[in-house]
């Protein structure tokens, strides 16, 4: 069964957007798409959905910066993510979804708040913090198709340069992307070919975003459009909040 035009025309904008901040931020593509898309749909089919496009992304910025992954941290994250997906799904198979909408309106909510009112220079920590960011990234990766934040989070606190931060978060994001995918289908929520004509169909929107991502990011200001961002989460996530309490 071919997706339905209105899903495509409901989804492509949201794929765009998430697409245009993964492409300038280097991350959270999953924090924005998935709250918004579960104001509409089931966040099941959602996560589904946009596991798959964020394969897109993820592929597309490993290739771009393979040169500045420091393999080291990835060696640490990368296994305790893919633990964290197995543990995410479970959780995903087992809980009412006003439960997860509420789980993902607080994780969101909490997201935006820290990154509002975070301090300019954090702390530095030491390599064996990854283990549990990998793990809590994966978790959120599968529960709520965003793991960037903790990852984010942690190269943030190491001793790396920008470059290095953000081709060691494509690498992660593209692991964990891909745990979640194979989790996903083993658990039958890829069986689907909706599933798969929809995200084929809204595909072109987010290549679409990440090709203008790299146009325009040298003429905004990126923490201009990262505080419109976070703003954005804040009111999406109290609005996932206050549905799930309306239904529990």
């Amino acid at each position: 069964m071919p997706a339905d035009l209105t899903t495509i025309a409901v989804l492509a904008p949201i794929a765009f957007l998430g697409a245009f901040v993964y492409g300038f931020a280097g991350f959270g593509a999953g924090v924005l798409t998935v709250p918004l898309a579960s104001h509409v749909y089931a966040m099941p089919f959602v996560l589904a959905v946009f596991a798959l496009l964020d394969s897109v992304n993820a592929i597309r910025a490993c290739l771009a910066r393979s040169h500045a992954i420091v393999y080291e941290e990835a060696l640490r994250l990368v296994p305790s993510c893919a633990v964290g997906v197995g543990l995410g799904v479970g959780l995903l198979l087992v809980l009412p979804p006003w439960v997860l909408m509420l789980a993902l309106g607080v994780f969101v909510l909490a997201y935006a708040l820290y990154s509002l009112w975070s301090p300019a220079t954090l702390p530095t920590v030491t390599m064996h913090w990854a283990y549990l960011a990998g793990l809590s990234g994966g978790i959120a990766s599968a529960m709520f198709g965003a793991g960037g934040p903790p990852y984010a989070i942690y190269l943030s606190m190491r001793p790396h340069d920008t470059d290095q931060m953000r081709a060691t978060l494509a690498m992660t994001s593209l692991v964990s992307v891909v745990t979640r995918i194979v989790v996903f289908a083993y658990a039958g929520l890829l069986s689907s070919w909706i599933v798969w004509s929809t995200a084929l169909a809204v595909v072109p929107a987010s290549l679409l975003a990440l090709w203008w991502a790299d146009r325009v990011h040298t003429r905004l200001s990126r923490e201009a459009v990262l505080r419109a961002i976070r703003l954005l989460l804040c009111l999406s996530g109290a609005s996932l909040v206050l549905r799930a309490l309306g239904r529990g």
